[in-house]
């Protein structure tokens, strides 16, 4: 299988209506977004993670918060834009979408949902359209021309 620059590019935000924080709130003294972050780097097909954060004032302490990853701060209400300048600055050919809210999310999934999606060359693969995992599992996988 030919590798591809796959980034993996976690959408979070701190002004969550339901639950504000929720990426930092704790488990195990590990944040949420620390949990899903080190379930993540298990995957052997992922290159880089990227966290694409809104670009306000609300959002600008995750930047201190979070060391780990490389950070893009982006349009608040275009969550698409700002998965698409965060792909074109990591220059993603594989973008690999995890929302932040998936603390538990198994590398395996991740890596079986890439490695079905490179060996059939499709623009688009995931497990959301018609479920076949549990909530929190979600994993979609894209080219960034597709995006």
């Amino acid at each position: 299988m030919k590798k591809k620059n796959i980034i993996a590019i976690i959408q979070a935000r701190l002004t969550s209506s339901r639950f504000p924080n929720k990426i930092f709130h704790k488990i195990e003294n590990k944040s949420l977004l620390d949990l899903l972050i080190y379930r993540l780097k298990k995957s052997k097909y992922v290159d880089k993670i990227v966290l694409a954060i809104p670009k306000n004032e609300k959002n600008k302490s995750i930047k201190d918060k979070v060391k780990k990853i490389a950070i893009f701060s982006g349009s608040e209400n275009d969550v698409l834009d700002r998965y698409f300048q965060a792909a074109k600055k990591f220059k993603a050919q594989t973008v690999v979408r995890i929302c932040g809210d998936c603390p538990l999310i198994d590398s395996k999934v991740v890596d079986r949902i890439i490695n079905f999606y490179q060996k059939n060359n499709f623009d688009y693969v995931s497990n959301i359209i018609k479920p076949t995992y549990p909530d929190g599992l979600d994993v979609e996988v894209f080219s960034f021309k597709t995006l």
